[in-house]
């Protein structure tokens, strides 16, 4: 999997107002189109919500979940 586990529960998914967790195409923040729409088990992109806006932030640490005794948590570079 391809989605690292939360700084809050230390879980795949379920962020603060999400049901599962976002990872956006760079394809769809192109021109200023960076709306997003998301319900339970849909993601896609929709033109007619103008006013939505999306919050990215660096995570502080970077936990993978490999549950397999090689877990790795990476520092981000100050």
């Amino acid at each position: 999997m391809n989605i690292p586990g939360s700084e809050v529960t230390g879980m795949r998914g379920g962020i603060h107002n999400s049901v599962t967790r976002v990872c956006p195409k760079p394809t769809h923040m192109i021109g200023g189109y960076a709306q997003l729409a998301w319900g339970f088990n849909y993601y896609g992109t929709v033109g007619s919500n103008r006013d939505e806006f999306i919050m990215i932030r660096k995570m502080k640490n970077v936990n993978w979940l490999d549950d397999e005794g090689r877990d790795q948590v990476q520092e981000a570079k100050k």
